[in-house]
């Protein structure tokens, strides 16, 4: 009988990795990532407010009594408004118009009221449904924010001087209320 062959294996061998080819996409890789973060920007609107306007906006955010303005987005009622007051609330709405849209001019007419019936208000608290676009967002917090008309100015009190003084600033804070809704 033939003596079988049994070949002799050494465990304790090293081999080599190639690491050529991982290099070769990185090399290619990275340069790719450079020039196209250049085009990729983070886009935040800072805007400055009037000194008077922040310090009303500071002074609000102190009083835990203070009325609260939320305001309810959806694609099937339109727009509400829940305004909580001494721990009453009254609610309102703002319809869709005939084409299921935002009535912007009547979004801007009762933003307006609001803010006449209540001056030291500069906050609202924002929660739309899911279902809302995010142009439909932007143009809510547009509406709010600023009077349309240099002619409509709203009452404020400057806190150093104790002087009342007015502003175009309806509601420049936007709280957004269900941003942790899964």
């Amino acid at each position: 009988m033939r003596k079988r062959f049994k070949p002799l294996l050494n465990h304790n061998s090293e081999f080599a990795l190639d690491l050529a080819p991982l290099l070769a996409v990185m090399v290619k890789l990275v340069p790719v990532l450079l020039v196209s973060s250049a085009f990729v920007q983070m886009l935040i609107i800072e805007t400055e407010l009037p000194q008077v306007v922040q310090q009303a906006i500071e002074q609000q955010n102190k009083d835990p009594k203070a009325t609260q303005v939320a305001v309810e987005v959806s694609r099937k009622f339109g727009v509400k408004f829940i305004i909580t007051e001494n721990g009453k609330q009254m609610v309102e709405t703002v319809a869709l118009t005939t084409e299921k849209e935002l009535d912007l001019p009547r979004l801007h007419a009762k933003f307006q009221e609001i803010k006449k019936s209540h001056p030291e208000i500069f906050k609202i608290e924002m929660s739309p449904e899911e279902d809302v676009p995010y142009s439909d967002v932007v143009r809510v917090m547009d509406e709010a924010r600023k009077s349309r008309s240099n002619d409509i100015k709203f009452p404020v009190k400057d806190m150093k001087t104790g002087q009342d003084t007015s502003t175009l600033y309806m509601f420049p804070e936007v709280v957004f209320g269900n941003t942790m809704d899964g």
